[in-house]
């Protein structure tokens, strides 16, 4: 089964460290620290290790030796971070030239996201370890790297994943830690492309198994030494402690298959309820149907009823307005020529009075 394994530390020399030992033991090569002249041997590791690769921005690659030595003379700082490295558990699924190519494009990865050097080393499982534990070291350069005009290896401006969360805030980014997240899952993408391209179902999930909705502890990581330690039969605390999360793990699992089961049960009888009640309603279906169109049609015979007597309620009584406009346009008409009759006669007696009077003188 895949694994799920993508740490990062920084290699500084508050800790004591070199980034030219580490890229030395990684490669399985014999490297020298200019700034001390101390000489790391370790062409002897060089069978454990199974593919090695530098990728540096510009496409191509750079001398092992050039590389780590100008990323120690880059800080000036005596606490100074010298490069980062990254450890992967590569997928025991894949073939060995699949693993290297899935290591590589990681590394091809970080150049482009940060412009920086990466230096890849694939290491095979050790003799006494588990022979799964195929896994790969990555190492970067803190500071950008690129090839000046003389063709020499220059290193500039720290990457965005070397600031502080201050200065990362101030550019507008998120948390380091984030960064460090969003790089897990990186991994984790290009991981289970790889499965999927070689036609393998298992997956890795970098997210924690709280996040993955999984009632289970986590094991502690156990080296290469302690893996040989428990095969040889003797007993480790980490050996001891994943012992007792495996079987809490076992019984916690227990439990929850337990109540699952009942789960299932209740849920079981439920649908059988249900089966039941839905038989029921189609035995009452027809009769129900029958009487609600029975009823649906008294309804529209009763509204259709009240529509006809409504409209012949008001025809009559459009009718019964019609007559009394004529009636009172008649009276009018009859008020009108009787006043102007009255005026008629009116003005024949004043012309007759008139005409009196005239005789009488």
């Amino acid at each position: 089964m895949a694994i799920y394994r993508a740490e990062t530390k920084p290699i500084s020399r508050s800790a004591g460290r070199s980034v030219v030992a580490a890229a030395a033991y990684r490669s399985g090569e014999n490297l020298t620290n200019e700034v001390d002249g101390h000489e790391h041997k370790y062409s002897p590791r060089q069978n454990s290790v199974s593919h090695k690769a530098i990728f540096i921005p510009d496409g191509g690659t750079a001398d092992r030796s050039e590389l780590w030595n100008g990323a120690e003379a880059s800080e000036k700082r005596k606490d100074a971070r010298t490069g980062r490295e990254w450890v992967l558990a590569l997928p025991n699924e894949l073939t060995s030239e699949q693993r290297a190519d899935l290591a590589d494009s990681f590394a091809r990865a970080l150049v482009e996201r940060y412009g920086v050097a990466v230096d890849v080393a694939v290491h095979l499982p050790g003799n006494e370890g588990d022979d799964r534990n195929h896994h790969a070291h990555i190492m970067t350069t803190t500071r950008k790297v690129e090839r000046d005009a003389e063709g020499k290896l220059s290193f500039g401006d720290k990457s965005t994943i070397e600031l502080s969360d201050k200065k990362r805030s101030s550019m507008g980014l998120g948390k380091a830690a984030d960064e460090v997240k969003e790089v897990r899952q990186l991994w984790a993408n290009l991981a289970n492309s790889a499965l999927e391209r070689a036609g393998q179902e298992a997956r890795i999930d970098h997210r924690t198994n709280e996040a993955q909705g999984l009632d289970r502890v986590p094991e502690r990581h156990m080296g290469a030494n302690v893996v040989a330690l428990e095969r040889k039969g003797h007993e480790t605390p980490t050996g001891n402690h994943n012992r007792r999360i495996r079987a809490e793990n076992a019984q916690r699992a227990e439990v929850i298959d337990f109540a699952l089961a009942k789960l299932e049960q209740a849920v079981k009888v439920m649908r059988d309820g249900f089966e039941k009640v839905a038989q029921a309603f189609d035995r009452l279906t027809p009769p129900v149907q029958q009487k609600a169109e029975k009823t649906a049609s008294k309804w529209a015979a009763f509204t259709k009823g009240l529509k006809a007597g409504a409209a012949k309620d008001a025809e009559a009584e459009r009718k019964r307005l019609a007559e009394e406009r004529e009636r009172a346009e008649a009276v009018e008409r009859e008020r009108a020529e009787q006043k102007a009759r009255d005026a008629k006669a009116y003005q024949e007696m004043l012309q007759a009075r008139a005409e009196r009077r005239g005789r009488g003188r």
